[in-house]
């Protein structure tokens, strides 16, 4: 599976300070506002989107857009539920918290992983190949 990740410096993760939702923010690209929903989702689950509306300032649409891309990260699920009345509505619960715990270190462990990796590979030949390339590009 593909998907955004670590779209800012790896430098603000190197404070003593940092938390465990400054890394999964960070490692998977996410907003501010979805942190927020994953803490709802989190607390409150199973939870369907009327209800974390109700705690958190935003329309029904941009809850419903970061639940999506939580889901696409694989940190949230959705269930159906039939209501009483009939009809029926999703509820979104995030992994259990060991689970979620071990999806995350499981990520930056191949991370870090594949950039050992790559800096094994970097050598001066790889460095001259690099500045060929530049050079090109600067005669074009």
């Amino acid at each position: 599976m593909k998907w955004k990740i670590m779209s800012l410096s790896l430098n603000s993760l190197l404070s003593k300070d940092i938390t465990c939702f400054d890394v999964i923010k960070n490692l998977f690209a996410l907003t501010d506002n979805e942190i927020d929903v994953l803490a709802c989702i989190n607390h409150l689950q199973p939870v369907s989107i009327a209800r974390i509306t109700e705690i958190l300032p935003k329309d029904r649409a941009t809850i419903s857009r970061s639940i999506s891309r939580l889901m696409g990260i694989g940190v949230v699920r959705k269930e159906k539920e039939n209501l009483e009345k009939g009809g029926y509505q999703f509820l979104y619960s995030s992994l259990p918290m060991e689970e979620l715990r071990n999806f995350v270190k499981n990520t930056l462990n191949s991370i870090i992983e594949n950039m050992t990796n790559a800096m094994d590979n970097l050598t001066k030949e790889k460095c001259e190949e690099k500045f060929q390339e530049v050079k090109k590009l600067s005669l074009i």
